[in-house]
Order: C-alpha cells, then structure tokens, then sequence
C-alpha cells in the first residue's frame, strides 16, 4: 500500500452526471430573437409617447403652475445598464453538474471554463464547486483560497475544511493542515443529521492519523456514497494492522480500478507469492509503480526459487533507476525461523529433510562398505619381478618390484585407515588415506576410500573428483561410478553422459546380488522407487547397506511394516551407533503426531546406550540430525553441556568436536559464541572446507557480523562454485548491503529451478523505512 496520504476529493452533487448526459459540450445563454427585440422596442417608443402627451397636458391645463424641467436621466441610465440574466437554481445546479461531468470525462480545460462562469451567477454557491476542480486539477494554491472563501460564506463548511487540509498537505503546510483539519472536526457536529456524517468522520480521523476510529467508522457506516474511496480508505487501514487479508477483500471489491500494485504486495504478504506474481506482472503491463512493481517482482521470484529471473529482473531495473532503486525495499538478511522453533523444526526434519536427495545419499554414503586392497595384484607384480630377474632383464625387474612393495606399503596404509574409519573417526582416516594417495596416485580402490570419507565429510566436490578417478581407473568397480553420479547430482554437476554409461554396462552384466545391489542404486538416483520395489523382498544377507537401502525404500513407498522390520534388525547390527536408531525413529514413529512424536523421541533416545564417538568423530550427516532431533525434543542444552566437556577432556584432535559444538551452539541460540567457533575452526584449525565456511558465515549473520559471515561465503563459493547455499546467502548479503549487481551474479549462478535454502530468508527491512519517511 502506498506510504503517503491519499488525496480525498469530495464531490456534491452526485447526480451530476445522470443530469448531464445529453447535454452538449458547452452551455451557451440563449439570447433574444429578432421578432422580440421589434416588441420591445415599439414597447419603449409607445411608453416615450404616453410620457410626453401626459406632461403637455398638465404644461396647458394648469395656468398657475410653474415650469418643470423634464429629466430623463434615470430613465436612461436604467435602460443604457447592462442587463444581467437571472436563471433558476435548477439550471444552475445543471451548470454544475455539467463542469463535473466534462471533469470526470478529461475535459479539465472547459470544466475549469465553465467553473468560472458559474460565480457570475451565484458566487456562494460555486466556491465550494470552484475548489474542487482546482484540487482536481492540482492547482492546490487557489484551491485552498477558494475553500477558505467557501468556508467564509458558511458553505459546506466541514467538507470545506477537510479539503482545504489536503491542499495544505500537498502544499506541505503542516500549520495550515492543522488549523483546517482541526476546523473540520469542529464543525463536524452541524453534519450529525447528514447521511455523509460517517464518511466526513472517517476522513477527519484517517488525516488525524486516527486510525482506528477511522476504521470503526468505514465499518459503520452511515452512507454508501463515495464507495471506491471508502474500500481504499478500508484496504489501507486494514494492511496498516496486518489484517492483510480483510484489505485484499476490500481491495478485490474495487474491479473498475483494481490496484495490483498494492494486491501484489498483498499477496506475497500473506504468502501467496504465485498471486503476488500475477499481479505485479500486471502492474508493471499497466505502468503502475514501474520501478517498484519489477523490485518486488524480483524479490518475490527469489522467494520462489526462480532465480534467473530474479537476476534478470534486478539487474536491468538497478541498471535503469540506480539511485532510485535502493530507497524501496530495503533488505534485512535473517536465518529462517524454522531453525530454532522445535514444532517449526519437526515439520521441516520430517517432511523435507529425512526425505531429501542429500539425506538419502549421504545415509548410503554412512552404511556403504570399504575396500580392501587386491592381493593378488601385489602378488602379481612381486612374481613378475622375480621372474625378470631368472631372464637377465635387471631393470625391469628392479622396477616391478619397486611398483610391489609400493603397492604393499599403501595396501598397508589402506587397512589402518579403513580401521580408523570404522572406528568413526573418519577425519583422522581422510588424512592418512590423504598420504597415501600422494605415494600411489593410481590406485583405484584408494580414491574410492578417500572419496567415500569425503562423502560423509560433506566435502562433495572433492568426493566426486576422487570417486570418478576411481571408476576411470577401474571401469568395474562400478560403486565408484555410481556414487559419482550421486556427488554431481548434489553438487549440481552435468551427469547424464556418466549415467547412460553406467546403465548400459550394468545392464550387459549377467544377473548377481552385486548387480542387483547396483541397478537399485541407479534406481533411488533416478528417483525411481517403484523399479526398487524387487530390493525390499529380496533374501540376501542382512548386511547394514541393504538394510538401509530396504529402509529408504519402504519410506519412500510408505511400506511402513518393511521399514520397521529392517530398522530393527539395523539398530541390532550396531546397536551403538546413533543413526541407525534415527532411521528406527523415522520407520517407527512417522505417524505420530507433532507432540507425541516429540515425547516418543526423547523417550527412546534416553534409553540407548551411545558411544558417542560418531557424534564427536563421525560422519556430518550424524552430527546433523541428532542435533535436530535434539531442538526437535529440547534437549539442546544438556546436550552443549556434554559437548562442552567433551571438547575439555579430550586429547585427541578436537576438530569434529568442536565442529559439533558450534553447530549445536547455533541452534541453541547461543550466536557470539558459535561464530568464535567456527572463526577458531576456519582461522586456527584451518578447517575451510566450504560447507564448515558456509556454516561460519550462518553463525556470523546470527550474530550480527554481516561483513564477516560475506567474507566466509566468498571463500566458500571458491571452494565449491556449485554449492547454492553459499551463493543465495552471498546474494542477499549483496542486496542488503545494496550492491544489486553483485547480487544479480550469484543470483544468475543457481541454475536449480525452484531452489530453497535452508538457512537463510529476507524480509524488508520496516525500521530504515520508517527511519527515512521521519527523517527525509
């Protein structure tokens, strides 16, 4: 709704233009016919001749009287005066009705015209008329003389007053707006009897800022005159209280001037975007607010998620308007209420995040296996060594064997890092297998193990640039092959080429559990659960991964029974381990309701018997969603104490645990010191991969250090280029700090349609609005 008041004209007369209609343009006196003018002339000359036989008579007939002079002088006088045609009061008030009707028509010019006229017949009676084509014709100067004269003269005094104080506001004369509004108020008393009580009592308040008088009164009214300017006068009182959507209905009333300027604002407060969109398509086609209209298109389309449009559409309207574009919608970033509400956060955790592509996957990546070395590749090269030596080739066997103890020596590396990740210490592993990879660089099994410590880091890129190394060093370990497919789906990477490669080889395999283990995992990356189904029925071994995967897709199928069969036997596989039980609480207790579900979790975490070595070491996606289960329940706090401890009595490196301490102390509210955290992991630790620099950078805006939380994105869009998080938070920084073009980039980069953060949101920032309309 429009900030400024509206211009209220009020109009008497309101059958003005029924009475002009068949009118013509101009109103012309009629003047007297040829045939009159002879009567009243041979009329004057029969009076001139009575006159002079009568005084003759009296000169002859009286001998004594005296000689009176003759003067005809008042005679002529009275017949040389300009004659002044009186009309009825009825034509008159057609005059008036006519100056209306040629107003509301565009005929400004002849309206004014015949205004003017109007004074030489009755001056009282047209000031008031006067004053309203003046105001109309934005000619506020004279139009406030002309109501002061209407007020004077004791005509329409109230309705006067009331628009002689909106040409002062136009005038901006806050003393004059004062005194006639304060004037109106007073006279307001005198119109108790008037049908137009009400309204005049509504505008008096609406300009005294009284609003919600002004409001009783429209929904009380004691006329239905001037309907349009009482739906307006309702839709804006209404939007001023947020009761947004009795405003929208007033608004919607108005169909021969519908604003959809004002509807599109509207509507994307009550959250319907895709109407606000409708409309603000249509403001713009109909020039209302053009640079307003395409500013809240854009921002509107962020919120929907298309943002190439977005971009688009901020970029070309800062580039028309650079000045003007930043004093409309000031931008406050803000994390996403959903964060920290324990109901708000269940329904997130268990209608989005359980179930989403990245959750899914990195729960694979959690339960998929490690390989081991191949012996009898080693083996292979130490005899073929031994045998160049029996045929005098020195050097060539010198060389195989150097290549087999190389292999030895890294094979050995592999078992103790496979050892420390199945320990759950997967950081400590990714560094070991790190080294290793240094010393034998083709080594197929090796990327795959890197890769797969990577994954359940959440260091994606870096995943996938190993797991794809490992399948074009082995075309058959095609659980390296698929797991890259996984990684470029998530980091948003082309992988239909690497796809279609996959299938066609998968499919020329002849039919094992191993090959069956594969197409399902091509399957779930598909999206395709149904062509799953034959996993959930098959009679292999109870193994943790096909456990899991019969788990995610009963879920998905809503095969309720299946999954809970499946995450039984899981959390007695590893009874220890923290996610197999919250795959437990996700098939057992999906159809709880919000407060029953809240109870039932915190009953059952309490009585499990946790290690807790994968929260302090493990894989991110464990950290993740035990921490949300712990907002979900409220049991935030006590578990910050118990990371608080661990984090002092440790003597193993504390990265994981701090890690998760700083990710706990953000849900928990505690802002300033999740961002000293994460600054001491990403600062002193040198832990920058960029999902823990995306992470400094929410802790940051939580705490109010913007310029900090813009810096950690812009490293962490170096790290990843792919990684949307990083990019849309970085966008609303730039349009916070009002650089639009910067904004328009990162904007343009997220080519995923219909993208949602799951961190940060924006709302326009009131305060700076309010600020500036005080302080021009």
């Amino acid at each position: 709704m429009a900030d400024t008041e509206e211009e209220i004209i009020i109009i008497e007369d309101s059958e003005a233009i029924e009475e002009s209609h068949g009118s013509d343009d101009t109103v012309t006196l009629e003047e007297p016919s040829n045939k009159k003018k002879y009567i009243i002339f041979g009329a004057i000359g029969a009076l001139l001749l009575t006159i002079i036989v009568i005084a003759l008579f009296f000169i002859f007939s009286k001998d004594e009287a005296q000689e009176v002079p003759l003067d005809f002088g008042d005679i002529e006088e009275k017949l040389d005066k300009k004659r002044v045609e009186v009309i009825e009061p009825s034509k008159l008030e057609s005059m008036i009705a006519k100056a209306n009707y040629l107003y509301s028509n565009g005929s400004k010019q002849k309206a004014l015209a015949l205004y003017e006229t109007i004074p030489q017949y009755s001056e009282a009676i047209s000031e008031y008329n006067l004053g309203v084509a003046q105001l109309k014709n934005r000619q506020y100067k004279q139009a406030l003389q002309t109501f002061s004269k209407a007020i004077h003269n004791d005509e329409k005094r109230c309705v006067s007053a009331i628009n002689a104080a909106v040409c002062a506001i136009h005038l901006q004369d806050e003393e004059s707006f004062r005194y006639y509004i304060d004037l109106a108020y007073a006279y307001l008393p005198y119109e108790i009897n008037s049908p137009l009580y009400s309204y005049y009592y509504t505008l008096i308040s609406y300009y005294n800022k009284d609003y919600l008088s002004a409001m009783n009164s429209l929904k009380n009214s004691t006329s239905q005159e001037y309907p349009e300017v009482q739906k307006n006068l309702t839709a804006k009182i209404n939007a001023l209280y947020e009761n947004d959507f009795v405003a929208i209905d007033a608004m919607e009333k108005r169909r021969d001037d519908l604003d959809d300027f004002s509807l599109g604002l509207l509507y994307a407060r009550v959250g319907d975007l895709h109407l606000a969109q409708q409309h603000l398509d249509e403001a713009i086609i109909k020039n209302i607010q053009p640079v307003k209209a395409q500013l809240a298109l854009g921002l509107i389309n962020i919120k929907l998620g298309k943002m190439k449009q977005a971009a688009t559409q901020i970029k070309n309207i800062t580039d028309m308007y650079p000045d003007e574009v930043y004093t409309h919608y000031p931008i406050k970033v803000k994390l996403k209420d959903s964060l920290f509400d324990p109901e708000e956060a269940q329904h997130l955790y268990r209608e989005s995040i359980i179930s989403s592509k990245n959750s899914i996957y990195q729960k694979i990546f959690v339960f998929s296996p490690y390989k081991i070395f191949n012996a009898n590749q080693t083996i292979s090269y130490i005899r073929k060594g031994n045998a160049n030596i029996y045929i005098d080739n020195i050097e060539s066997a010198k060389a195989y064997l150097r290549t087999g103890s190389t292999a030895s020596n890294v094979n050995i590396g592999i078992t103790k890092a496979i050892k420390k990740a199945l320990d759950l210490k997967i950081r400590a592993a990714n560094q070991e297998l790190q080294a290793l990879i240094k010393i034998q660089p083709k080594h197929s099994i090796l990327h795959y193990n890197l890769a797969l410590t990577y994954a359940q880091m959440g260091a994606l890129k870096k995943a996938n640039i190993h797991f794809l190394r490992s399948y074009h060093l082995d075309a058959k370990n095609y659980l390296s092959g698929i797991y890259a497919l996984y990684t470029s789906q998530l980091i948003h990477k082309d992988y239909k080429k690497l796809r279609s490669i996959l299938v066609e080889a998968v499919n020329d395999e002849e039919s094992s559990e191993e090959i069956e283990l594969y197409k399902t995992l091509l399957h779930i990356a598909d999206n395709d659960y149904i062509a799953a189904i034959d996993w959930i029925d098959n009679d292999y071994k109870k193994r943790p991964l096909y456990l899991v995967l019969n788990t995610l897709i009963s879920l998905k199928l809503n095969k309720l029974e299946s999954a809970k069969k499946a995450t039984s036997q899981l959390t007695i596989l590893l009874p220890n381990e923290i996610l197999p039980h919250l795959l437990y609480i996700d098939a057992h207790f999906s159809e709880y309701k919000t407060k029953e579900y809240a109870k039932a979790v915190l009953h059952y975490l309490r009585k499990q018997k946790f290690s807790f070595n994968d929260l302090y070491y493990g894989p991110y996606i464990t950290k993740y969603l035990y921490i949300q289960q712990n907002l979900i329940t409220g049991q935030l706090y006590f578990l910050h104490k118990q990371l608080t401890a661990a984090l002092e009595s440790s003597i193993e490196d504390t990265f994981e645990i701090e890690n998760a301490l700083a990710l706990t102390s953000l849900y928990d509210k505690h802002f300033e010191e999740s961002y000293t955290l994460y600054n001491h992991l990403i600062d002193e630790l040198k832990v920058r991969d960029s999902y823990t620099l995306f992470l400094g950078a929410v802790a940051s805006t939580a705490a109010d250090h913007h310029g900090n939380a813009i810096a950690l994105l812009e490293l962490s869009k170096l790290k990843n280029k792919s990684f949307y998080e990083s990019r849309y938070a970085l966008a609303l920084l730039y349009l916070e700090t009002k650089n639009n073009e910067g904004a328009a980039i990162q904007l343009g980069n997220i080519t995923e349609d219909g993208f949602k953060s799951n961190f940060f949101d924006f709302m326009i920032d009131t305060n700076e609005l309010y600020t500036k309309r005080n302080n021009p």
